[in-house]
This record gives structure tokens, sequence and C-alpha cells, in this order.
């Protein structure tokens, strides 16, 4: 029988929301739009996993471009925006 240690050495994708995942969950409203903060260290966390060979995916329901291109540039290969079924992008 494997171990859950064992198994922990196979993973090589990592699949995240953004919003109480990347975020601390609040969300300031500004005119017309949504401003979420993300974690510094979650973005330092990122890159540090794409270089040791994991393979990111972000899936949410958000739709900020701004948010999708900084996560593109710490390596993510994919980000999905306006995904509310996250099933389904994973599928």
């Amino acid at each position: 029988m494997i171990t859950y240690k064992e198994r922990l050495n196979k993973i090589t994708t990592l699949i995240f929301d953004i919003d109480g995942v990347l975020t601390n969950g609040d969300i300031t409203f500004l005119k017309d739009e949504v401003v979420r903060t993300l974690n510094s260290r979650d973005g330092y966390a990122i890159q540090l996993a794409v270089k040791m060979g994991f393979s990111i995916f972000i899936i949410t329901g958000g739709n900020s471009e701004i948010i999708k291109k900084s996560l593109l540039g710490l390596g993510v290969k994919e980000v999905h925006l306006s995904s509310f079924n996250k099933l389904n992008v994973i599928e």
C-alpha cells in the first residue's frame, strides 16, 4: 500500500482560486471596479513552485485582467477568469 507521503511526491500540478486563497478575503469597491489584494508571499511561493517544476493553474470567478497578467508573469501556466463552474474548467 502506498502511503500519503509517497503520493505527495507524485503531485505535479496545483490549482487555485483567488478569492480567499491568494487573498485574505477582503474586497474593496472603487467606483466601478472591485479591488482584491494579493499577498506577496503567495507570489513568491508560486514562483518557487514553478521553479521546482510544478504546473500552476488559477480558476476564478473574478474577471481582473491585471491579476491575470500578474499571475502569468509569475509563471502560472493558465488563468481562467469568470469561471463559475470550476470543475468544468478542470475537466
